[in-house]
């Protein structure tokens, strides 16, 4: 994808929904788009994207969306807002003699936070009271909003939702649909779902909300687009309301609007004074905690008594395609050839993390940890949700060695994962405080997280001949799928 390119698709998908694409995101978007290439038959990223302008067909200006938005989710994800809406929000409702709750998800995704927050308020909103609680779920992403519309998940996405809640909320797939699981209808009366574009006007909707989710969204927007949401945001709340950001979201410069409670929760500047829930041990919706499980308060800097004898350090390894992070003394460790690990910290918090990827992107595989466009998304997030911030972030970058065989060393891997996650961590501002790249022999490297401590050790012998073969393996598998770049300066990797 050429620069200029590159810049006009940045330009219009800002111009459409607002999003301003990083100058680190160039190989995401390479990635994510290549397969519309090939679906036209195009050798052009400029060629696609006059298609797209043209509404040729007119359906192509939505899938270009679908392909270049974010759709990262959880159930009870950050569950300290499900705590917050049922021990805050819930009850001051309740105390004022209403039981009509309206509530907004205005980026719902593949459906996780929608049947998250309906759980909640089936749970504390029970009909049998003569509750009418109403949940809107929004996407720009159509793509993604019939996932969540039709409300069937991998089993393995729901390790998150407490068990009794599983067992009370969902089906089981058998048969065919063994190994899904599908939303009961008690929850999806609950939801409506449709599909709104933010920067849009007017919206579709006539409702004042009591309560408005739009978290890790307005991080994709610049200031001017940021103040015209959450101005319009306001104009849709219940002077009483609520509105609830992500953990890496601050909006201090709209003090004169809405009113901070921590942990990325607001009020209504000006609206009957609401005291935070008290500091108890948090308790997801239908479960206990055991006070072992409860997060523990962050200190101001990682400490001696992180290394105190009897100390216990959990430890992990990790191969190509893992994403691992931790909160806590903690030792992550990898082996690597050509491939790069990304090793990034908060250091005020010790919450920190460790990937392994093997190209900085593919057409293929887009999403996959392999490849650092997906693997350094993926870090950053698993981070934050462990408390880190991503404002603090600091990194340190290892791998990039020369090591494969001649037949596939046309590709320049090690060289190019390098130059990759450099350039990311520049693009990002996060600052790099060490880094161990290139040459010809593998490393180990061991990281502590909570400490920002790394080690890196050249390999010999045996687990040098191993880490050349897996990587020599996995190059050879490459050279089978990357086609030769057409003589335009375009790039598959």
């Amino acid at each position: 994808m050429r620069e200029d390119e590159f810049a006009a698709i940045r330009q219009y998908l800002y111009d459409e929904t607002g999003i301003s694409l990083s100058t680190g995101k160039r190989d995401m978007a390479c990635s994510r788009l290549a397969k519309r290439l090939r679906h036209f038959g195009l050798n052009s990223y400029g060629a696609y994207l006059r298609k797209v302008q043209d509404g040729d067909p007119p359906t192509e200006r939505q899938e270009f969306i679908n392909c270049l938005t974010t759709n990262k989710t959880d159930f009870f994800r950050e569950p300290h807002h499900f705590d917050f809406l049922r021990d805050t929000v819930i009850p001051q409702l309740r105390a004022s003699g209403r039981k009509r709750l309206r509530l907004w998800c205005a980026a719902s995704s593949t459906g996780e936070e929608p049947y998250t927050l309906a759980m909640t308020l089936r749970e504390h909103c029970p009909v049998s009271e003569g509750w009418d609680a109403r949940i809107l779920a929004s996407d720009i992403d159509t793509s993604v909003l019939a996932h969540a519309e039709r409300g069937v998940y991998d089993l393995d996405r729901a390790s998150d939702i407490p068990p009794a809640l599983l067992h009370k909320y969902f089906l089981r797939g058998t048969g065919a649909k063994a190994g899904k699981i599908s939303a009961r209808p008690e929850l999806r009366e609950l939801l409506t779902f449709r599909q709104i574009n933010l920067i849009a006007e007017p919206w579709p909707i006539r409702a004042q909300f009591d309560v408005i989710f739009c978290r890790n969204v307005v991080i994709y927007f610049d200031r001017d687009t940021q103040h015209k949401l959450l101005t319009r945001f306001a104009a849709q709340l219940d002077p009483n309301g609520f509105l609830f950001l992500g953990h890496s979201e601050n909006i201090h410069w709209l003090a004169d609007t809405f009113a901070p409670l921590g942990s990325t929760v607001y009020k209504m500047r000006g609206a009957t004074d609401t005291p935070p829930p008290a500091r108890t041990l948090p308790r997801s919706v239908g479960r206990s905690v055991p006070e072992a499980a409860a997060p523990a308060p962050a200190p101001s800097a990682p400490t001696a008594a992180a290394h105190a004898p009897g100390g216990k350090e959990d430890e992990y390894n990790i191969i190509l395609g893992d994403v691992q992070a931790t909160r806590g003394p903690a030792v992550i460790k990898t082996l690597l050839g050509s491939c790069v690990a990304a090793c990034l910290y908060d250091p005020e918090t010790g919450v920190g993390g460790m990937n392994h990827f093997s190209l900085p992107g593919s057409s293929d595989e887009g999403t996959s940890a392999r490849y650092g466009a997906h693997a350094m998304e993926l870090l950053v997030t698993a981070i934050m949700k462990k408390g880190g911030d991503r404002n603090r972030l600091r990194a340190k970058v290892f791998g990039g060695g020369k090591v494969l065989d001649v037949a596939s060393e046309h590709l320049n891997v090690g060289a190019r994962n390098a130059e990759f996650v450099l350039k990311y961590l520049e693009a990002e501002g996060i600052p790099v405080m060490g880094q161990s790249l290139g040459g010809n022999r593998g490393r180990l490297v061991r990281f502590r997280p909570h400490t920002g401590q790394a080690m890196a050790k050249h390999l010999a012998g045996r687990e040098q001949s191993q880490v050349a073969e897996s990587e020599t393996k996995f190059g050879r598998e490459l050279n089978q799928r990357v086609e030769t770049p057409p003589d335009d300066g375009i790039t598959l990797f």
